[in-house]
């Protein structure tokens, strides 16, 4: 019984580690798989995947990686072949998911030019808005300022007049062309291009070269073109906000200055969606150009402002007297207003932080109540739009078709995924 007991035992021990191993090399090739998905996806959003090697290596992993046939399916629909699509959606691996379901019923509908985004809408709102925030299947979502095209390739073959817009998505091509970068910032004339490229350079370290090498232009051109009296509250924080920090009290002199400028009528000028409109036209051989767009209009929001602004807010609240601190309160929620007036999610969400301050340094229970209200529906608008996981669908068209409305109005097009209007 001994011999037998001790001649088990290593026995069962190079069973547990065979069993080990297989298990480690599952693992290593679902990882493997998982990640080469990602990857694909980011092309199959920017519709180059048929293009690549990728796409065979997906098609191979959909043999028996859920993410990698769902993927499959949605390539397939991208290109117009509803056939394929549906073979991958009957795979025994997702058939049965709400996502391919979804799907199914996007099939359907075969969305035509400029139909995607109404046709997915319908199908989620057809099968009681399924909730796809903790979804497996769908790849990671990209986000706004992801650059998704080469912009060196383009440089020598691009007019110089149009160089400028390449740098605002990607302001590292100033390593290799600073000279000219800055001569073409300071030769601009489009205020809301260098008000893009300023808000890039800012999120670059301080001693990262393009942010030296380029801000002091693009803020010395934007003196020159905004004048000695700015028409926008935007353009006219500029100069009162840089070369201070963050934790930078303001004076007494400060708040004088302020009060002046919060009578501007406007946080900014053109219009998210003019602008979006201009640098598509720009950016129409770099796909997809709508996503670049809304890139560089979001970009020309210039919401850093309204960031410095509350941050040094904050800061001086140690410094001020009970009646300063209600005057800087007054002087936020009115900065804090003309950011509301805008029609994207970061403009109304930063004015809507100084306004909650505002109030709060006011005593003004009703107003700060009021920016609470319109916080929650903001909130609740996001979530549905989440629920539904719509930028997460590697569908090329489908996330083009959502720029522009969103460049429009954002908030209208969110509150659609909450079901408090029609889709845009």
């Amino acid at each position: 019984m001994l011999f037998w007991s001790l001649s088990l035992l290593p026995l069962s021990a190079g069973v547990g580690w065979s069993a080990f191993e297989w298990f480690d090399e599952r693992k290593k090739t679902r990882d493997s798989a998982a990640r080469l998905t990602q990857k694909a996806a980011e092309h199959a959003f920017d519709g180059s995947l048929g293009g690549l090697p990728l796409l065979g290596q997906v098609l191979k992993a959909a043999r028996t990686h859920a993410p990698a046939q769902l993927l499959a399916a949605c390539w397939f629909m991208q290109v117009g072949r509803w056939d394929l699509a549906l073979d991958y959606l009957e795979g025994a691996v997702i058939r049965q998911s709400p996502e391919a379901l979804l799907l199914r019923h996007l099939a359907e509908r075969q969305p035509g030019v400029s139909r995607w985004r109404h046709a997915f809408f319908d199908a989620w709102q057809s099968l009681g808005r399924p909730d796809f925030r903790q979804s497996t299947l769908l790849p990671n979502p990209l986000q706004w300022n992801h650059l998704m095209a080469d912009t060196w390739s383009p440089w020598d073959a691009t007019h110089e007049s149009r160089r400028l817009p390449l740098v605002v998505l990607n302001p590292d091509l100033a390593r290799v062309h600073l000279e000219e970068v800055r001569g073409l910032v300071l030769s601009s004339d489009s205020l809301p291009i260098l008000m893009a490229l300023r808000e890039h350079l800012l999120a670059y370290e301080e001693q990262d070269p393009p942010r030296p090498g380029l801000l002091p232009a693009v803020d010395e051109r934007i003196g020159q073109l905004a004048g000695s009296s700015p028409r926008t509250l935007q353009l006219a924080l500029i100069p009162f906000l840089t070369g201070s920090s963050f934790s930078q009290p303001f004076t007494r002199r400060d708040l004088e200055t302020l009060e002046n400028l919060v009578t501007l009528a406007e946080w900014k000028q053109p219009s998210s969606e003019q602008f979006f409109v201009e640098m598509r036209g720009y950016y129409e051989a770099l796909p997809p150009p709508g996503h670049h767009a809304w890139s560089a209009a979001t970009l020309a929001q210039g919401v850093s402002l309204g960031v410095w602004l509350y941050h040094r807010a904050r800061a001086s609240k140690a410094h001020l007297n009970d009646e300063d601190r209600r005057w800087l309160g007054r002087l936020l929620w009115l900065a804090g207003a003309r950011l509301r007036e805008q029609r994207s999610c970061l403009e109304v969400e930063q004015g809507l932080r100084l306004q909650m301050l505002g109030s709060e340094w006011m005593e003004h229970s009703p107003s700060r109540d009021d920016c609470i209200t319109v916080w929650v529906d903001v909130g609740r608008w996001q979530a549905s739009l989440m629920q539904a996981a719509y930028y997460r669908w590697p569908l090329a068209s489908l996330q083009e078709e959502s720029c522009e409305p969103r460049a429009r109005d954002e908030l209208t097009w969110m509150r659609a995924f909450a079901d408090k209007s029609p889709l845009p």
